[in-house]
């Protein structure tokens, strides 16, 4: 009984071992690139996803901005200017699992002829793919995001540009590959070349949300890096729509900055204010939001608001930022043209300092 068991089982893993090598992906059937595409997504990809996913959430939560400059798109934008606070968190594990996927799971062998479909224009477009592996397109695009994350804006430039390159059946991995790749080249200040790409990309390959939302940030951040306030306003307001938690009350302060710099104060008061009541806001950009609030202020009555900012100063959370909040109570006097007031203020803001 007991050889009969063995001989049972030697032959269940002959016949798996056997499946499994009729599935390698130096074939290329129907079976295998059914095979090698679930194995990349559940095998490897998803775990790089995963680890993308959370280390991406916790670099825009963690980061803190530097409200006394122009805050950035996106904290990695960081990695390009060393004298800025630098982001945390490292995408190297997504890479891997990436370059795992690419490395075992490709199909590069082509797929046997069928007879009768050598005129068949579809067919002949099918016989020059670079990659038969349905999934893997995936694998290379998490590659190309995970070295932007990780501050390798080059090497991510790089990896999209291939993406575009030999992929040319997938439009929408394209679209987005290229608007990647635009992403890219603004990191670097490279603003020729990422404009080169937007220009080429019409509305109608926005196919999806995720690819409107790229479009909108990369050209809000291509005109603020090209010092075009009115041109990047509305690209922000767009690619806000689509933003969340930490980023959308990032987004929404500089949005304030560039109201604020264009001269339009009561939309900076109104983007400031946002910018503060955003939900998760921490208290530091909350107070920050504040603070802004009382710089574009344009009411007749500037009464209300400074008794708002000296409430502030009662608050045992504010003791280490009483010299802004004085200060920002001597500006709004100095606004109306109460000299003395204002130095009063000043006075104190540097007492506080």
């Amino acid at each position: 009984m007991r050889g009969l068991l063995r001989a049972g089982l030697l032959v269940a893993v002959v016949a798996l071992v056997a499946a499994f090598s009729a599935c390698s992906p130096k074939k290329n059937t129907a079976a295998t690139r059914n095979y090698q595409a679930f194995i990349t997504r559940y095998n490897v990809y998803f775990n790089g996803d995963e680890h993308f996913k959370e280390t991406l959430k916790e670099m825009e939560r963690a980061y803190e901005d530097d409200y006394s400059a122009q805050v950035l798109m996106h904290p990695v934008e960081a990695y390009s200017n060393p004298k800025a606070p630098q982001p945390s968190g490292s995408f190297t594990r997504s890479i891997e699992k990436a370059q795992k996927a690419i490395q075992l799971h490709s199909i590069k062998k082509r797929p046997r002829r069928k007879p009768g479909h050598s005129n068949d224009p579809e067919y002949k477009k099918w016989l020059k793919r670079d990659e038969y592996n349905p999934f893997l397109h995936n694998a290379w695009m998490m590659m190309g995001r995970s070295q932007y994350f990780n501050g390798d804006f080059l090497g991510a430039a790089s990896t999209f540009y291939y993406i575009a390159k030999h992929f040319g059946w997938l439009p929408q991995t394209v679209t987005e590959a290229k608007l990647w790749q635009a992403r890219s080249y603004c990191a670097l200040d490279w603003l020729f070349e990422a404009e080169t790409i937007l220009v080429r990309i019409k509305p109608d390959q926005l196919t999806s949300s995720r690819l409107k939302e790229l479009y909108s940030f990369t050209y809000a951040d291509f005109y603020v890096r090209s010092h075009d306030n009115a041109k990047a306003i509305p690209m922000l307001r767009e690619a806000i729509g689509y933003a969340n938690g930490p980023q959308k009350t990032r987004l929404r302060f500089l949005l304030g900055q560039l109201y604020s710099a264009e001269g339009d104060a009561s939309a900076a008061y109104e983007a400031y204010r946002k910018a503060g009541k955003s939900a998760g806001a921490s208290y530091r950009t909350k107070f920050n939001a504040r603070i802004k609030q009382s710089e574009v202020f344009q009411g007749a009555d500037i009464g209300p608001e400074v008794k708002a900012l000296q409430r502030m100063t009662r608050y045992d959370r504010n003791k280490e930022y009483l010299d802004q909040i004085y200060y920002a109570i001597g500006n709004l006097y100095l606004s109306r043209r109460d000299t003395a007031n204002a130095i009063a203020n000043y006075v104190l803001a540097a007492e506080k300092s």
